[in-house]
């Protein structure tokens, strides 16, 4: 195996895994010494305490992976996604331990992402084509990427409600955006191939404590940092995909680079339908996520991660399989929706039977 394959993939995979996975076990006895847990509720999944900073074993695994093996004067813009993932641990351990205000949370969010998308220059620049619209407008560009910064921000960590599920679906993720940039071959998206190496690594590690029966939760900590962290990477998939011409460019990018994210993002979009609905806040807690509804159909914690993994790889290729069809963007979402739907009707009718 060519040596630079190996400091750009296993490396840093191997570095970040052992990391995540000899502090996890530290980081659960500080937490039982100080009783930093996460007590159950009428709205949690788990039925006893559990220590919740197991992305603070992801941020040491993924962040010195980073730096030891990223090259910062390729790729300029990894300081900014530095210092985003930085505030972004800091914000979410903060609200781990002690409820952080969702105002001062927000303007948090909203600062971390800004370096990366000004400072840093990270920005979707054009639609690609979709809906017949091309190159943005700057501040038109930059307003949209913040947009969809926190949007995948709050998805994610969304969908951190049962064991594993966040953990296995952004491995899944992030190893599709990898094999991508990997193909694709140039110099910068192999620094990208380095950072996706040294998160899969780090969520491997933190994943052998988080499975059923878990022994602890990657917290608000964990799940606001792989939101950063599939945005950039959903991102530059984008930018780099549009001035590549090679024989894996993706003629349908924004819609295949959706399908990537597919699970957080219509899970997201139901559940607030729900709530607005009701006329609830679309912020406001409730048991309506998919795997909620799975749980409630009788399944158990692995077994809906598995299965939600399975469906998320499933629609990834079908993305990826349809890419010249027409009318692609329309029949996915369709599929896509109608797959996060039907547990829900299928509990509807069950209970109405009952």
């Amino acid at each position: 195996m060519n040596i630079s394959i190996l400091f750009d993939t296993v490396f840093p995979l191997l570095f970040a895994l052992a990391l995540s996975y000899f502090t996890i076990p530290v980081i659960i006895n500080i937490a039982k010494i100080k009783h930093l847990y996460d007590e159950p509720d009428a709205r949690t999944s788990h039925s006893k305490a559990i220590p919740t900073l197991g992305g603070l074993g992801i941020f040491i695994g993924f962040i010195l992976s980073m730096t030891l093996f990223a090259d910062f004067k390729v790729f300029p813009g990894l300081q900014y996604l530095e210092f985003a993932f930085i505030v972004a641990f800091f914000l979410g351990i903060k609200d781990d331990i002690i409820a952080l205000d969702p105002l001062k949370k927000a303007f948090g969010l909203f600062l971390s992402v800004g370096a990366i998308v000004i400072l840093g220059d990270v920005r979707i620049t054009s639609f690609y084509s979709l809906f017949g619209v091309n190159e943005l407008p700057y501040w038109i560009s930059v307003a949209f990427t913040m947009f969809t910064f926190l949007t995948i921000i709050n998805a994610v960590n969304l969908i951190d409600g049962i064991n594993g599920l966040c953990t296995a679906t952004s491995v899944i993720s992030s190893v599709a955006f990898g094999i991508w940039f990997y193909l694709e071959g140039s110099e910068k998206s192999m620094q990208m191939v380095t950072i996706i190496a040294a998160v899969v690594g780090a969520l491997l590690g933190f994943l052998k404590y988080n499975v059923t029966p878990a022994k602890i939760f990657m917290g608000d900590t964990g799940s606001l940092l792989l939101g950063v962290l599939l945005a950039f990477f959903a991102i530059e998939f984008l930018e780099t995909n549009k001035d590549y011409v090679g024989i894996y460019k993706i003629s349908s990018s924004p819609v295949v680079a959706m399908s990537f994210l597919v699970l957080p993002l219509v899970d997201m979009i139901k559940v607030f339908g729900i709530r607005l609905y009701k006329r609830r806040s679309p912020f406001h807690p409730d048991k309506n996520h998919i795997h909620h509804v799975l749980l409630n159909l009788g399944f158990t914690h692995t077994r809906a991660t598995l299965m939600l993994s399975l469906y998320l790889i499933a629609f990834i290729g079908l993305a990826l399989l349809t890419m010249n069809v027409q009318y692609q963007a329309i029949i996915l979402t369709l599929i896509a929706f109608a797959s996060v739907l039907l547990p829900s009707y299928i509990l509807k009718r069950i209970g109405q039977q009952s």
